[in-house]
């Protein structure tokens, strides 16, 4: 698996948090919403990129109130990401 680092600036950092682990963990919780949001991830993806289950991201977008209409295309990215993970 390959990684890529990006700079935010320290005035942007701050509003994830105090810790570098807290500015780490949040950013890339946003960012797995943000991908949610746009379709691009499922609920399971987008919470194994958190470090969460599924039903724990799924419980974060409800406490955001972040909509979850789950299509049949959703379904079937979730199935075929479970599938890759066994």
């Amino acid at each position: 698996m390959s990684t890529v680092t990006i700079e935010i600036p320290e005035g942007f950092a701050r509003s994830f948090g105090e810790t570098e682990e807290e500015i780490a963990r949040n950013a890339k919780t946003e960012l797995a919403i943000e991908m949610y949001r746009e379709g691009k991830w499922s609920t399971g993806k987008a919470g194994k990129f958190c470090g969460m289950t599924r039903i724990a991201f799924m419980d974060l977008l409800r406490d955001r109130k972040v909509p979850m209409p789950y299509t049949k295309e959703m379904l079937e990215q979730d199935l075929a990401y479970a599938r890759s993970c066994s």
